[in-house]
Parts: C-alpha cells; structure tokens; sequence
C-alpha cells in the first residue's frame, strides 16, 4: 500500500526537495534513513564487538543509502499497486524479489527534453510473466523521477507455482544455498533485528507476509526457518548503498541470492536479531556462511 503523502503527491511527477518545503519524497527518503541508521550503528568489526560508528556518521551514510534505493523503492510501489489491481488483494503476497536494476535514463543526464510522461518519465510500470521449472516469474519494469532525474527501474520477482501446477518436491527452493561462503577479514557485521524489517514494511508499503508473518518465508520457498521473518531485498540493497555508492556510470544491480532470516518470536527472553556481514564496498552481504546479496559494478 503507498503512504498518504504519496497518494497525495500522485497528480505531478515525484521529486526529492520542493522549493517549499520538504516533499512527501524528503520524508520517504528520512523514514528509509532512519531504519538504516539503527541498523548502520550497530556495525563493528566482529560479529559480536561493540559498535564503532558515531550517531552522525551512520546517519550520514543511511541517507546516502536511502536516496540510492529511492527509485527502486518508488517503482516497487507502483509494481504492487499494479499487480494488485489486476489480482486480488491478496495477490502481492508470497513473491519474491530476485534482481533489481536501476539505470538513469541518458535523455535525462544529457539534458534533452522529455519525451513523454511527466518530467520524462512513461506512465506505469510493464509487465511481463512467464514460468519455468514450477514458478511464476514476474518482469516489471519502471520509469521514475526523482531529483529532476529519470531512473528505468527493472524488478525481477517469483513466485512458486500453485498446486496442482506443481508440487512443493518438484519446485524446490528458489535461492542459492551460498553455504560455505567466508566474509573477509575486512568485513564489518551489523545487526538486523525484526523491528527493523517492521518497520521498512510500513516505510515502504511492502507488507507482504513474508516479511512480518512467522513461517510465510518457508512456505513460499526461501530457505528460512518456520519460525522466522525474511529482510525486504531493498533493504540489504540500501545496507549495501549506504556503505558505497554504485559505479561510475551511476548504473545500479541487485542480486537477491538468498534470504536475511530473523527470528519473528524471541528466543530465551532476549529480542529477537540475526548478524549481517558485508565487505567495504558493500559489494556482498552475507548472513552466517550464505550471501544473500551480491551487488553489481
């Protein structure tokens, strides 16, 4: 579901900083921050070591990181609202992000007039569904503006066939085990705590069941227990923008190789949190000896 101030900010192209005062964007951008700060402040350099970032450095990369994801997060919107108003309300849940791509869109960076839509950008998002090997497969891609600047935004999602279709045997899991995959010895370990992913979900307007309801993830097909919750992609793909910007060409790809599980219940009075690690850059995320994220250059 998108949030009021955007509802309200529908009717003329979406940018970050309104001459008057803070857009419904500016306050996205700042829910989204605030989220990656809490996450970012718990950072060391072992998985169990005090935090080593200051208050005002990690919020100084959360809003880097929230800005980065913003197109993507923007054109997610308009993918669920689509996909829902051709289904049923129920017709979001239980798919699973698999890749996103953002590109800015050269006409724009070079300066040319827009061609169609508001600000440049084409109306709505195209979809394209396909199947293999027992799952539904979902291509959508975006146009967005933020800033002044266009951004092509292509989400790739799943979702397993339903019965009698296919069998929970025959389609197996979709992600990547990624089991024994080592982090660095440069690498920096964060924690990701259920509340955090509540609260994206209310940020964002992504409540699909997996991610706030015990055992949905395993029932879909991630590799999660059936007691946990699973991380939005986006999330881990902001983490992984926060701690370093995207390549040169500004051209940003998110692969989604496995889940960032945490426990929905807590375990022995204690709240419940799972440890992440990533490299410098940012370039991988890992949970335990899986990657859950592999960002492109």
């Amino acid at each position: 579901m998108m949030s009021a101030g955007l509802r309200r900010a529908r009717g003329r192209p979406p940018s970050i900083g309104d001459v008057n005062g803070s857009s419904p964007l500016d306050d996205l951008v700042e829910r989204l921050a605030a989220v990656l700060s809490g996450i970012l402040a718990t950072g060391s350099s072992a998985p169990s070591g005090p935090p080593e970032l200051t208050g005002m450095e990690a919020g100084r990369l959360a809003r880097r990181g929230a800005a980065a994801v913003l197109p993507a997060v923007l054109a997610m919107q308009q993918v669920q609202e689509r996909v829902r108003s051709r289904g049923t309300a129920a017709a979001w849940d239980g798919l699973l992000h698999r890749r996103c791509l953002m590109e800015p869109i050269p006409s724009r960076v070079d300066g040319a007039e827009p061609s169609s839509g508001a600000g440049g950008c084409t109306d709505g998002p195209v979809l394209h569904r396909n199947s293999r090997a027992g799952w539904e497969l979902l291509r959508a891609t975006s146009e967005v503006e933020t800033g002044g600047q266009c951004w092509r935004v292509t989400h790739e999602l799943a979702r397993r066939a339903p019965a009698p279709q296919v069998t929970a045997a025959r389609a197996g899991k979709l992600t990547e085990s990624g089991a024994g995959f080592d982090p660095p010895p440069s690498a920096r370990f964060y924690r990701l705590t259920r509340g955090d992913i509540a609260t994206w979900a209310e940020a964002t307007g992504d409540g699909n069941p997996i991610h706030l309801l015990a055992g949905r993830a395993a029932e879909v097909g991630l590799r999660a227990g059936p007691d946990d919750v699973v991380a939005h992609g986006l999330l881990l793909g902001a983490l992984s923008l926060a701690l370093d910007q995207s390549s040169p060409d500004r051209r940003i790809s998110l692969k989604f190789i496995g889940s960032a599980d945490v426990p929905a219940s807590p375990r022995g009075g204690a709240a419940p949190w799972a440890t992440l690690a990533a490299d410098p850059d940012g370039v991988v995320v890992s949970k335990g000896r899986r990657i859950v994220l592999r960002r492109g250059r």
